[in-house]
Order: C-alpha cells, then structure tokens, then sequence
C-alpha cells in the first residue's frame, strides 16, 4: 500500500532519540517520495534540527491531556495516513486511541493498543531497542538501512584541537542519573594511568556536566577540558579522532557509537543495559550492580587491550 504522508512520533531522551535514527533513516528510503512529518520536543528539534529525513517537525511538549487532540487536529491539517509510532509509550497509546475515534482510516504502526499494525514486543531485557523498532517496521515491509549514518550532523570543517593521540572522557548524567556515574576520583586515578601511556585526556559535557567535570580536573590537573566542544557536530568529530572512548549510562553515548572508536560504555547492570547498549561492534560494556565497584584496574586492562 502506498502512503502520501506520513506522521512519525519519537519523543523521549537524547539517548532514546538517537536509538531511532536508523528507524527514521529506514523509513526515508522505503517511502522516497511521500512527505514525512516528525513529531517531537522542542529540545531534540533544537538538537537535531538538521536531521534530513524529514519534510516537517511539528512540536509536542506533552504538557497537558488536551496536547491529544491537538496531536488529532494535526492529523486531519495535514491529511495523514499513516502513523508510524516510534516512541511506544503509554501518552501515544492515547493518541492512538483518540486517533480511533476521530480518524478510522488513519492505520497505526505501533507497539501499543488501538494499533492496527500493532508489533509484539517480547519479554523486557531481551531485544535491543534498536532491533524492536527494526522488528516494529517489517509490519511495514520496511527493511533497515544498510548504510546507517549521522555525517549529516558531522561539522564540516572540524578542526581536531588535539595534536596527539588521546582518550575521550563522557562522565556526566542525567540530573537523576546519579545512580548511573561512576566516581569522579575513579576517572581522575584512570586519566592519571592514560597519561602515563603517553596518551592526553580530553573531556566532554554540558554546563549540566560541570561539577562532575571540575572534580575530575581538580585531581587530574592533565585533563584537558572541551566542554566547547560539546555540541553535538563537533562532538561526533572529536569521538572520530579519539582512539578510545570512556563513558557512562548517558545519551551522548549513542551518538560517539556512531564514530565506531572503540567505546567502554561503563553502566548499572540491568535489563537496561541489554535494551539500551550503544549499538556499535566495537561498544565493550563494563556492568555492575553497583557503579562504585567498578574498579579503576578493570577499565584499565580494558584500555590496554584495545590501545
């Protein structure tokens, strides 16, 4: 069946987001010529305001019960007819629902309940996001993009600010993510051991990163600080020239797995960390129950391994 327009939801973190960019990537390359609209948050349109897979982004702040039926009025403005559902929550089951009433003809791609073309996911912890939404397209008949990419979102004329080899520390989280970070004097003791491999350390973050950030450099004067850097663009450029990349539970992880530089992604151990694992073949996953016993040794021989 032949779809004209085509609304696609995707919500959620930054981490989230990127986990759907193949998905969207798949979705451009089976419908080439119909028009694609995007509807998402006001902070990931800023993000990825570049994203090419798209003819329009309409934003959805999920403030309110009544954002649903404006979610429906953009359906009729528009005149869509199908809706691809990435983000599978239990607000967009709502809007699935409500998209039932008042629009019966739409057909609805989804996880969740009121999907026509609904996919069964399987017990939690046991299929990769990725994989789920690839698995969610084949009702479709959409096969997954064989050349996945974000050179779209690569700055065009980096300059790498580093003249040597070097190490790239991530160690910030979320504001609640504070279950997710491993010690700041765990990453101080570690670049001290990189430093010593003739290798510099650079770190990057947000302004949300800089406590984390002052406490490394406080106890490892050598690290040298890129938060300047840390604007997507020039960060998928700095993860390209790192040899390897050390980070914790965090969204900018999914975008370095895209460099394909050898990623140590050290994190909770959980169902989450099969879900949720940056998907790249050189990702090498450091899990524990609790992120303190994750010891400086281990990443360490890790490093060793892989320099």
């Amino acid at each position: 069946m032949k779809y004209k327009r085509i609304l696609v939801i995707k919500h959620g973190s930054i981490g989230d987001f990127v986990m759907a960019l193949r998905a969207m990537q798949s979705i451009r390359e089976h419908f080439p010529n119909s028009h694609l609209t995007l509807v998402t948050t006001n902070l990931i349109n800023k993000l990825f305001s570049q994203i090419p897979f798209f003819d329009q982004i309409i934003i959805d702040e999920r403030k309110s019960f009544f954002d649903a039926f404006r979610f429906t009025n953009h359906l009729k403005e528009i005149n869509i007819d199908l809706v691809i559902d990435l983000q599978n929550s239990k607000r967009t089951q709502f809007y699935h629902f409500i998209t039932r009433i008042f629009h019966s003809k739409i057909i609805i791609n989804s996880s969740r309940k009121f999907s026509q073309l609904r996919y069964a996911t399987p017990d939690h912890g046991t299929e990769h996001v990725i994989e789920g939404l690839n698995n969610q397209l084949k009702l479709l008949h959409i096969r997954p993009s064989l050349n996945s990419d974000i050179d779209w979102l690569r700055k065009k004329d980096f300059v790498n600010p580093i003249n040597k080899k070097f190490v790239l520390l991530i160690p910030g989280t979320s504001k609640n993510g504070s279950k997710k970070q491993w010690p700041s004097e765990s990453f101080a003791k570690l670049s001290k051991l990189i430093n010593g491999l003739d290798l510099d350390v650079i770190i990057s973050g947000t302004r949300n990163d800089s406590k984390i950030i002052e406490e490394i450099i406080s106890q490892a004067p050598r690290v040298i600080n890129l938060e300047q850097y840390s604007d997507f663009p020039n960060f998928i450029n700095l993860c390209d020239n790192a040899s390897i990349i050390i980070s914790v539970d965090t969204g900018p992880a999914h975008i370095a797995a895209y460099s394909n530089t050898p990623l140590i992604w050290i994190v909770k151990k959980s169902s989450y960390s099969i879900t949720n694992k940056p998907y790249s073949k050189n990702t090498y996953t450091i899990e524990a129950e609790d992120m303190c016993s994750v010891t400086v040794e281990d990443i360490f021989k890790k490093i060793l391994k892989l320099i």
